[in-house]
């Protein structure tokens, strides 16, 4: 089951997440799947690289 914005927020320590609805949908999808391969610790400790990351994807318009 897919992790809902509210638990992914809380991962990532922050509510300011940009994206569109589509866009936070998948990335829910995808920390739901790192939690799954690596475990919620893995995400707390690198949640700022993962928000880096996040935010040049939505920057950039990567998801169509």
């Amino acid at each position: 089951m897919t992790l809902n914005l509210k638990k992914v927020c809380a991962l990532l320590g922050t509510r300011d997440i940009p994206g569109s609805e589509k866009e936070l949908e998948i990335l829910c999808t995808r920390i739901t799947e790192l939690v799954e391969l690596n475990g919620e610790k893995w995400v707390v400790e690198n949640r700022q690289k993962l928000l880096d990351q996040w935010i040049y994807i939505v920057q950039q318009a990567i998801i169509p």
